[in-house]
């Protein structure tokens, strides 16, 4: 719970500052934490900071009135003090909030926060997970995720020194001996 507040604090400092990349460091840590723990919480700061992160990024969302801002802030404030129950509907109505302003402001027929779910998934299966796993924990679509995997570079193996070099040289060395 202590590591997690402190993911709530580095977001709501990022939200008061209107700092997209601070945001998207912030989502990153606790999607790092999250394929450790695997805890729903922590999933869901991570989807949440990333889609806010994609908003504030964004020129047509530029003029977004405070109170928005000042929602998700509360939201995050009220997130720390509760239970983990209490938690994760309070970061519940964040993603609700960023939804609806995606609809009433948004340029694409998918909202930020389905895109964050795929982008974060496919982040999973980039660390090791499986993509069922990556899948389950995030909420995305399984075929949307494996999409967006085959038009990055996730799927090579063929990066010095990353996981899935590792892992393929151990294979090699297993396989051909």
């Amino acid at each position: 719970m202590h590591e997690i507040n402190e993911l709530i604090d580095s977001s709501i400092t990022a939200v008061e500052k209107k700092d997209a990349l601070e945001l998207r460091k912030v989502s990153a840590d606790a999607l790092n934490e999250a394929s450790i723990e695997g805890q729903s919480e922590l999933i869901l700061i991570a989807l949440i900071d990333y889609a806010l992160s994609k908003l504030l990024s964004k020129i047509h969302y530029q003029d977004i009135d405070g109170e928005f801002y000042s929602k998700i802030t509360a939201n995050f404030l009220k997130a720390k003090i509760g239970p983990k129950e209490e938690m994760l509907g309070h970061l519940e109505e964040i993603e609700d909030l960023v939804i609806r302003l995606d609809e009433k402001e948004g340029r694409y027929a998918d909202n930020v926060m389905d895109k964050a779910r795929i982008k974060k998934a496919a982040n999973l299966y980039e660390k090791g997970l499986s993509l069922r796993r990556a899948s389950e924990l995030t909420g995305a679509d399984s075929a949307q995720v494996l999409e967006y995997i085959g038009g990055s570079k996730i799927h090579e193996f063929t990066i010095q020194g990353g996981q899935n070099a590792a892992r393929m040289k151990i294979a090699r060395e297993v396989f051909l001996g």
